[in-house]
């Protein structure tokens, strides 16, 4: 039981560290796509951990100690709260994540509908002049932006290079530090099962010395038992004996 306990909470852990990395991933617009090994592996990870939960619960319930089955059954409640929590945190990122390509969708549409308006008016004043007029430039004296310029346009709306890389730190950290919280809880329930196994061997070593105590007293019951069965032998052939002596002479004296 106490193997399942830390497979969960390991399961735990590795849950919580995964939706993290996909609500940063949401929030960078770097949403994974559904079939992405990250939401794979949530999934996975959600139903090993709900078979977890039921199998410990199952032991939970078969366990002799009240102490132990009332303390198992406590921690099957908090698993249950949190598996509830982590199903209902996965279901939010997805549906922020949708609703934020929905809006890109939205807005990179509309702009490309306002490009292609603002630019005909353009195109048609461009056809108007004829080609042949020694007054009119040519298109090549207006050159189009380069693709370098134009990726530099395209990411100027973004973060700088330092924002991206302050905000990957505060991710890492925060992860870092939600990985250290969940090895110092394991750790600490791992104190804990050992503390109740110290009490619970405790218990077994007295019913142990109690065992052994009476089975000391019932071997020196049997033990006198027996001596007396043996001495009463002895008395029942001195009986005897003086018996037959006795009728011996009164025959011989008497008769």
């Amino acid at each position: 039981m106490n193997s399942l306990y830390t497979l969960a909470l390991r399961q735990c852990s590795s849950l919580s560290s995964d939706l993290q990395h996909l609500a940063s991933l949401s929030s960078q617009n770097q949403s994974p796509s559904t079939s992405s090994p990250i939401h794979s592996r949530i999934q996975s990870t959600l139903a090993e951990l709900q078979q977890t939960v039921d199998d410990y619960d199952h032991m939970a319930r078969r366990e002799i100690v009240p102490q132990i089955r009332e303390k198992a059954l406590a921690r099957v409640e908090r698993f249950r709260k949190d598996l509830d929590q982590y199903k209902q945190e996965y279901k939010r990122v997805q549906k922020s994540a949708a609703d934020r390509s929905e809006l890109l969708a939205a807005s990179s549409t509309s702009s490309s509908i306002s490009a292609t308006s603002s630019s005909s008016p353009a195109v048609q004043q461009r056809t108007r002049y004829t080609p042949n007029s020694p007054w009119v430039p040519s298109p090549s004296a207006y050159p189009a932006n380069s693709p370098q310029q134009q990726q530099q346009q395209s990411t100027s709306y973004g973060y700088d290079p330092r924002t991206n890389a302050a905000l990957s730190e505060h991710d890492f950290l925060s992860t870092t530090s939600q990985t250290l919280d969940a090895y110092l809880s394991q750790g600490q329930a791992v104190l804990s099962d050992l503390a109740s196994q110290r009490d619970v061997l405790k218990g077994t070593q007295r019913r142990l010395r109690s065992a052994a105590n009476t089975l000391g007293l019932s071997r020196n019951t049997i033990a006198f038992v027996e001596r007396r069965t043996r001495e009463d032998w002895y008395i029942l052939l001195g009986g005897g004996v003086v018996t037959l002596v006795c009728f011996y002479m009164i025959l011989k004296y008497l008769g």
